[in-house]
Formats: C-alpha cells, structure tokens, sequence
C-alpha cells in the first residue's frame, strides 16, 4: 500500500464517515479570510475605533474587575538569572509534581510573565495611557482574562482567584476550587500546586476585526501559555499546558457566561 493510499484511509478518522459539506471548522477558517473585495466591511470597526474617543478610552482599560471581593496584592516578579537561551533549550512538559506548596513569589512572576505589565504608551489623552503587556496583543486590545486555581499557593485560600494584570495583583473570588472532571485526562490537574486558565472576552477585539479577531485572540493565548512556560522554567518550577478541557464545566467554575467570554486553554504549575 503506498504512502497516499495509507494516508486516505485515515480521512476517517479525521472527518468522520461522511464528509460533510458544512465542516465547521473549514466553515469558520474560510468566513475568517481576508479578501480585498470585503476587507472593509469585515474591518469596518478598525475606523469605527478611530472615530470614537470613548471606545479608545475604554480599550486602555482592557481588564475585567470584580470590585465587591477581596484582594491580594502579589510582590514584584523575578526571573532570576537564567538567560532566554536556557529556558528555551530545557523547557519540557511537566505533569508530575511535589508536594511542596508553590510560593507566591513565584506564583506572581508566572502570572506577570503571562499577561503581565510592562509599560506604557502615550495615547494622546493627558489622564489616560495605553498599557502595554508582556504578550502582544493585535491593536492591543488585549482580550485574555487570567484566572487561578491555588490548591497549595502559599498564603491563597483554595478558591478561584481572578488576575489584575493592571493592578499586578488577585481577586479573591467566592467560587471553591473542584480541580476534578475539568478534563478528559483523568489524571488532571494530579499533584500540581496550581492551575491558571486563560479565557476570552470575545467581543474587545472582534468590535475592531471582526471574524478575524478570532484567530488573534487563540494566537494571544499560546504567547501567554509560552510566556508561562519559559518563566517556569527560569523559575526551576515545572509546568504544562491542558488543552483538552470540558469548556462549559470549566466556565461554570469560573463563573463565565460561555459565550461573550470562555475559557480557551490551562496550564498546571508546581514544584518538580
């Protein structure tokens, strides 16, 4: 059998028995292209921002805020000494960790290396200041939520905390931490000290792209995730990423709607 014959036999498996002609996935890969006949109309909200002071404004504030619960403010990040060149050439998936609890500290320098502060940039308003942030964002824009899992985080309650990037510091929020049944993997999250998610708010960069923002927000998790993992690994902590998740038991636990905001992916962090 040659190698084209093996290969369409597995079709299968990937389409099912019966190709369908309404793919979701090609569906939605193919209404997201850009195409000079309708790239004006599917960036239309490209010269709708440029218009609006008010939505530019509020673009610089890209952060949900639960301002009825307790905070905790978490200390400065540090990478330590380990070069970029080390951490990229010993990162490794982690799925085993000890019992250690994981210490704040480093907690906080996971986090900030994530989605964390790094700057500002002048956006033409005298009160006002565009914030910039560890990983890039298309427009900036900037529609990743953070939220935490401390099952053994020194000085963290074990419930779900939310991240403030702006603030650098955590939302206490009321919601008990059931690590359980999050995932396909049944040995998920196991030992590890800690679980972060990283959910969208779909909405803060598809009103500037349209389907496009999409694929901007999915590319903006996996340079938060390496973000993680590389300061992980400057950290000397281990760490991996979970991409297979039960979506809709996950945004029960993180009290999102599913919808205009919804978790796309997890990372188990702890101590080797």
């Amino acid at each position: 059998m040659s190698e084209h014959e093996t290969a369409a036999r597995l079709a299968p498996a990937v389409y099912g028995r019966e190709l369908r002609w309404d793919d979701p996935a090609e569906e939605y890969h193919e209404a997201s292209k850009l195409r000079p006949a309708t790239v004006s109309r599917e960036l239309r909200g490209i010269a709708m921002l440029e218009r609006s002071p008010v939505l530019q404004r509020a673009a610089t504030r890209s952060v949900r805020r639960h301002r009825s619960h307790p905070r905790v403010g978490l200390p400065p990040p540090h990478l330590g000494e380990t070069s970029l060149a080390e951490a990229l050439a010993a990162r490794r998936s982690t799925r085993t960790f000890s019992d250690e609890p994981l210490a704040l500290d480093r907690l906080s320098t996971l986090l900030w290396a994530a989605y964390g502060p790094t700057g500002a940039l002048d956006v033409g308003y005298d009160d006002v200041s565009q914030r910039t942030r560890t990983a890039p964002s298309a427009g900036a824009l900037y529609p990743l939520e953070l939220y935490l899992a401390p099952l053994r985080v020194e000085g963290l309650e074990p419930r779900i905390h939310h991240y403030d990037p702006l603030a650098h510091e955590l939302e206490r929020l009321p919601t008990p931490i059931e690590p359980t049944g999050l995932s396909p993997d049944p040995a998920l999250p196991g030992t590890a000290a800690a679980v972060l998610f990283a959910a969208a708010v779909f909405w803060r960069s598809r009103i500037k792209y349209g389907l496009r923002a999409y694929r901007f927000t999915l590319l903006e998790a996996g340079h938060a995730m390496q973000n993680l993992l590389l300061a992980a690994e400057a950290c000397d902590l281990g760490a991996v990423v979970v991409g297979g998740l039960f979506d809709d038991r996950v945004d029960r636990l993180l009290g999102v709607d599913g919808t205009d905001e919804s978790v796309l992916v997890g990372a188990c962090v702890g101590n080797r």
